[in-house]
Formats: C-alpha cells, sequence, structure tokens
C-alpha cells in the first residue's frame, strides 16, 4: 500500500516523540514511493478492498464519500469500519473491482457515467441512470431517481446481487449551501453553462470559502445518506454502504503548503483511499443465481454525451 504524508500526521509525530523517527524515515522515503509509482503506472491499490469478493446482497456505493464526514453524519444502523479502497478516483475503482471478471450474478444500477466503460457483458445487467435520468439543471442524477431505480431493479431481477451507484456527495453539490452558490456564481458543470468556473476554482480565487465548500458536501452527503437509508429498508438481504474513493476538502498535503481539493489533482493521500465500509446485517439472504446477461439500458449514449457529463462532474482533460 502507498504511503502519505501530510501536516496531520507530522503533528501526530510531533506530539509522540516514539512517532518521530519513523514518521522522519517515511517522509525521506515518499518520493521514491511516488517516483515509483509513476515508474510502474499503477492505476489502482492492489491492497485495497476486493468489493466484488466481500459478503453482501446489496453494495450501495456513494461516490466520494470519505470515511471521517460519513462517520460523522451517518444515521444507517450498521457496523462501521475504515476500508481502504482499490481507486482514489472513480475509473481506477472500476477498472479494479469490475473489469476483466464475469459478475454474471449482479445488476449494476449506476449515476456514474464511467459505466459506459465498462466491457458490455460484465454484469447481468447494467442500468446507466445517468443516460436516462440526468439532470441538466444540476448536471448530475438525482438521489430519488437512483432510489427508485434501483427498487426497480430488485424486484425485475430478484436472484441478483445488486450494485447500487450514487453520485452523491461528489460534486455538483446538492442542498441548502449548493443553491445558495448557483444563485451567486457562475459555476461550469451546474447546468448548461458554457463557460464559467468550476467549483475548485471558485474557491481558489476566494470566491467561495472553504467553510462554504465543507457545507456543502456535508448537506449532499446527508441528503445521499437519507436515500440510502430509505432504499436498504425497500431491499432484503445483507447490505453494505461504501464508496468508491474520498474527496480532498482544502486539507494541506506536506510538504506542499497550498490546499488540494477534489480527487483529480494528482495526489493521492490517504483521504482519498480510506472510505467508510457500514455493514448492515439481515436474518433473510436472498438466494443468488448467475445467468446470461441481458442488454443494458442506457449504453446508446455518444461519447460526446459521456463526455459532457463528466464534464458536468468535473472531469475534464
Amino acid at each position: 500500500m502507498k504511503r502519505h504524508y501530510t501536516l496531520e500526521n507530522l503533528g501526530r509525530a510531533l506530539r509522540n516523540p516514539e512517532l518521530i523517527g519513523r514518521e522522519a524515515l517515511r517522509l525521506a522515503s515518499w518520493p521514491i514511493h511516488r517516483a515509483y509509482g509513476a515508474y510502474t503506472n499503477s492505476q489502482y491499490n492492489d491492497d485495497g478492498i476486493d468489493v466484488m469478493g466481500a459478503d453482501w446482497d446489496n453494495l450501495v456505493l456513494l461516490d466520494a464519500a470519505r470515511f471521517d464526514y460519513f462517520e460523522a453524519t451517518n444515521g444507517i444502523d450498521g457496523t462501521l469500519r475504515k476500508e481502504i479502497s482499490r481507486g482514489k478516483k472513480s475509473w481506477e475503482f472500476i477498472e479494479a473491482n469490475f473489469l476483466n471478471r464475469s459478475l454474471h450474478d449482479t445488476v449494476y444500477v449506476t449515476a456514474n457515467p464511467f459505466s459506459t466503460e465498462i466491457p458490455e457483458g460484465t454484469f447481468h445487467h447494467v442500468d446507466h441512470l445517468h443516460a436516462r435520468t440526468w439532470d441538466d439543471r444540476i448536471g448530475t442524477v438525482q438521489p430519488e431517481n437512483v432510489l427508485e431505480s434501483a427498487i426497480e431493479a430488485h424486484e425485475q431481477y430478484p436472484n441478483k446481487r445488486l450494485i447500487v451507484h450514487y453520485m452523491q456527495p461528489h460534486r455538483p453539490y446538492l442542498g441548502e449551501t449548493a443553491e445558495m452558490l448557483r444563485d451567486r456564481l457562475d459555476l461550469q458543470g451546474y447546468g448548461h453553462h458554457d463557460e464559467g468556473i468550476q467549483i475548485w476554482g471558485a474557491v481558489k480565487q476566494r470566491d467561495v470559502t472553504i467553510e462554504e465548500i465543507r457545507a456543502a458536501y456535508t448537506e449532499s452527503l446527508e441528503i445521499v445518506l437519507n436515500s440510502a437509508d430509505e432504499l436498504l429498508e425497500g431491499l432484503p438481504g445483507k447490505s453494505v454502504v461504501t464508496s468508491d474513493h474520498g474527496e480532498m476538502l482544502g486539507e494541506r498535503v506536506f510538504p506542499f503548503t497550498t490546499r488540494v481539493w477534489g480527487h483529480m489533482e494528482g495526489f493521492d493521500t490517504p483521504t482519498l483511499w480510506e472510505v467508510p465500509w457500514l455493514e448492515v446485517e439481515s436474518e433473510a439472504r436472498r438466494p443468488v443465481e448467475s445467468e446470461r446477461p441481458v442488454e443494458s439500458d442506457g449504453a446508446e449514449l455518444t461519447d460526446s454525451e459521456v463526455a459532457d457529463r463528466l464534464e458536468a462532474l468535473g472531469y475534464a482533460d
């Protein structure tokens, strides 16, 4: 597993003399680790959890939900622990967990546009929600559309494992603070703005405060957790609520002094790898069967349409 060094880690070491030597050694070796990672062109973390090998009937993915905010916000009953994801962004997670596998006992209901890159026939069925329930005003898929489609998928495929991939709390954010920011700024990715500024650009030039960003993220997380809670009430079997990766919300990464935002700036901090793993047990487990794949819904989107949706979510070249 990759090692990372933040101001928080350094501060913890200075408060504990026994850690000073260990942290100094890690700091000295950090450039070597980063250089090695670049040399080997590793796209994901082999030491992260294999989500498809875990025990669940329903896997609920909250995109970009970092562990610490989840722990402070979650109200769903269950057993929570921290896990390490195989990816620090969505495609790495998808590549590491889904590609080159025959997952014919699983249905994937997803709001994440990267799902269109998954080869047809990988899952029993894929419902690409971004292709048919995209909210043009916000630039995302709303949680209620994910909830409704997931329930329908279970009813249509009751003998399959079910993966439900919400787009929240990934930006564009939902909630009161997000609406206030949309009213105040011409934010690219929030609707049909040909020009404008991305949310991270806005905060870097101080048009948006750190407190506003973190409030918008938290409110989005609260909204999607409420939806996930309602979803689990309608799904039999053992469920796991987790994330594909975390999110940087203005933390400083040692030895750099600038704040880091999102998960696309090339950093690989613990915050991006550490994800919640909430297990919600059930006495009733449903039987699962592997069957020949059926055609996916929404896979007919053009490359430019997928690119537009990814850009609205902040994934721009």
